[in-house]
Parts: structure tokens; C-alpha cells; sequence
């Protein structure tokens, strides 16, 4: 396995998919949340794993309007890439689907 996030789980995996299915465009936290069907906290827990280990680099938005909280927008750094597509190739089974994140890309940063 590559090195990186200590503990694998399958919304880590799900987050990964989520990241890669964005194709090198940036995506904010709620959009991975609703992608994923997962709760903040966890998915935010993971994306400060992803950041730690490398694989995510991250930035806040600049241009928030007044009144409304900034977003961070998370994309996966070039080794982020390769090791995603690896570990998730390591954990799909042969029989089963390799399910694909929808995205909104009309959530997700230029």
C-alpha cells in the first residue's frame, strides 16, 4: 500500500473517488460531504489526513461574499493522484462495480 492516511476506511476510499471523479479541479468540502453522503466531521477529519500525508493540497476562497463563511476547496496533489488510483485499485474486488462519484461540478472551484 502507498504511503499515507494511516487507517483506511471505506469513506476515506469513497473521499478519494470523490476527489479523482473531479478530474484536477478543486472541490469544497460540502461538495465531498454531499458526493459521499457523509457527515462533516468525518469527512473533514479525512481531508486533514489526506493534507497531512500529502496527497491534498488546499486553499480558501477569497472571493466570499459579505455575509457568508469562507470555503476551503481541497484537490488532489499529483502524488495524491497516483496513490489514490492505487489504493483504490487495491481495495475493489474483481467482482464488484467500481462505483463512481457524481459530481456537480457547478460546486466545485475553477
Amino acid at each position: 500500500m502507498p504511503e499515507g492516511p494511516v487507517r483506511v476506511t471505506g469513506t476515506l476510499l469513497a473521499v478519494l473517488d470523490a476527489l479523482l471523479e473531479a478530474d484536477n479541479h478543486e472541490l469544497h468540502g460540502w461538495a465531498i460531504m454531499k458526493t459521499t453522503g457523509k457527515s462533516g466531521p468525518t469527512i473533514y477529519k479525512i481531508l486533514e489526513r489526506l493534507a497531512e500525508s500529502k496527497w491534498v493540497t488546499f486553499r480558501w476562497d477569497t472571493d466570499t461574499e459579505p455575509g457568508k463563511p469562507r470555503r476551503r476547496y481541497y484537490q488532489l496533489t499529483g502524488e495524491g493522484v497516483s496513490s489514490a488510483r492505487q489504493l483504490l485499485a487495491q481495495r475493489r474486488t474483481k467482482t464488484a462495480p467500481a462505483g463512481r462519484a457524481r459530481l456537480a461540478f457547478g460546486e466545485c472551484g475553477a
